[in-house]
């Protein structure tokens, strides 16, 4: 009879999809009675909430002009290079079914021209302190990790992320989630795609989040937070690698550090933010620890830190402020137009065992000055956003960056080598 039931639903949900598109026929339901939603994708929902499907998706289209040291790799290295790309395309199912069972299936293309199933999980929430997530999912670590990538203020993250490993997805994992009123909770357990270096078993990391909004007002707000991560290597590889915020059809990145015996891999994160009105502001703070040794037995041990701060001012609206997850949404109105500005700052001190011979895998010729010193990569970031719809975004964002420790005195292509670069990007987002 339960079978039949969510049966029947289904397919009562599929035929008012087709009906809604056909401007005709009639469809019926032995339950209760169903609702229809088409502002944002396509959500069928059961009035009592017992049952719910909805149909999303996501496209992101991305023009980059960059040069320097990203455009190492290119033909004219270092020289002015223009790029286009479908940065995200993605296509979801999700809903709820008898209340307290949720499910989600996502088909996602990224920039590498890779299409895969990155998403798939049942999540259960009747114990009632807790809803608990098993299956392929994204994790909530860090404030504008945890935001979604369709309303991050920048185009890119903050580069501090690429450094970090307790913000990627996991392949399968377990999940425990306690939201309040203005506060969350949360523990998991994942394997991210390692195998023990000794055995046939996969490696789980470990990970913990806590959020707290000690003001909240309507859409004012302070948000705090902290996030640990232990990534348990069992003496497999650990890297320190960014993009600097900038991506390439040659997806040029930097590896400061590369451990390839490591045994222990842990990290921290500290957020913070406020909004009041218009105008809001953020900091996060990280530090990361790899300890391990080469190949050949040396110490290969890397220090990581860093932090950005940003501050925006949206005119015709305000961002929305989800307090139980700790993460920042969409703008309340349409035709919201926000500017804002970041300055970020990152050091990586390594042990000579640890800095790879080459750091730009793509070129050779990217090497550090002193491998007895540290590295430290910089950047400044300007941008505007606007929404002129509830499902449409523009972005427009400006990236200078810098990166100390980079022999200059090197050629590639019978050019210096450059330690820093500009990059100015758009994008054209349609979410549904």
């Amino acid at each position: 009879m339960i079978r039949k039931h969510f049966a029947g639903f289904a397919t009562s949900a599929l035929a008012l999809a087709v009906s809604a598109q056909a401007f005709a026929g009639t469809v019926s339901t032995d339950g209760a009675d169903i609702v229809i939603n088409t502002k944002s994708g396509l959500e069928v929902a059961t009035t009592d909430k017992e049952f719910s499907f909805k149909l999303g998706g996501k496209i992101q289209w991305d023009a980059t002009n960059f040069d320097g040291l990203q455009a190492a790799s290119q033909k004219k290295p270092f020289d002015d290079t223009f790029n286009t790309r479908i940065r995200r395309g993605e296509l979801s199912v999700e809903g709820v079914a008898y209340k307290d069972w949720g499910y989600g299936v996502r088909l996602s293309y990224d920039d590498a021209d890779k299409t895969d199933v990155d998403r798939s999980f049942i999540s259960y929430s009747g114990l009632g302190f807790a809803t608990v997530t098993v299956g392929q999912f994204g994790v909530d670590y860090g404030l504008e990790n945890t935001t979604s990538s369709s309303w991050i203020t920048g185009m890119e993250r903050p580069f501090m992320y690429d450094m970090l490993n307790g913000d990627e997805d996991v392949k399968f994992g377990v999940n425990v989630m306690h939201t309040g009123e203005t506060y969350g909770l949360m523990a998991q357990v994942g394997h991210y795609d390692k195998i023990e270096t000794d055995g046939n078993d996969e490696l789980f990391g470990y990970t913990l989040r806590a959020n707290w909004a000690p003001y909240l007002s309507g859409t004012d707000v302070v948000h705090l937070g902290a996030n640990f991560h232990s990534s348990n290597p069992d003496d497999g590889s650990a890297k320190a690698k960014t993009r600097l915020g900038i991506r390439s059809d040659k997806d040029d990145s930097l590896t400061f550090a590369s451990v390839s015996k490591a045994d222990s891999d842990t990290e921290w994160v500290l957020e913070s933010g406020a909004q009041f009105g218009a105008f809001r502001a953020q900091a996060e703070y990280f530090q990361r620890t790899i300890s391990g040794e080469t190949a050949g037995g040396a110490s290969a041990d890397a220090d990581l830190s860093g932090y950005y701060g940003q501050v925006s001012y949206m005119f015709n609206g305000v961002r929305k402020y989800k307090p139980g997850v700790g993460k920042w949404d969409k703008p309340t109105e349409a035709g919201a137009v926000e500017i804002f500005a970041r300055y970020e700052s990152n050091t990586i001190d390594a042990d000579a065992g640890a800095i790879p011979a080459q750091l730009n895998s793509n070129v050779a010729g990217i090497v550090a000055a002193d491998v007895n010193d540290e590295f430290q990569a910089d950047a400044f970031v300007v941008g505007v956003n606007y929404f002129p719809t509830a499902a449409v975004r523009m972005s427009l964002n400006y990236v200078d960056y810098q990166v100390d420790n980079i022999n200059t005195i090197a050629q590639i292509g019978g050019k210096d080598v450059q330690d820093d670069g500009k990059a100015i990007m758009g994008r054209l987002q349609y979410v549904f």
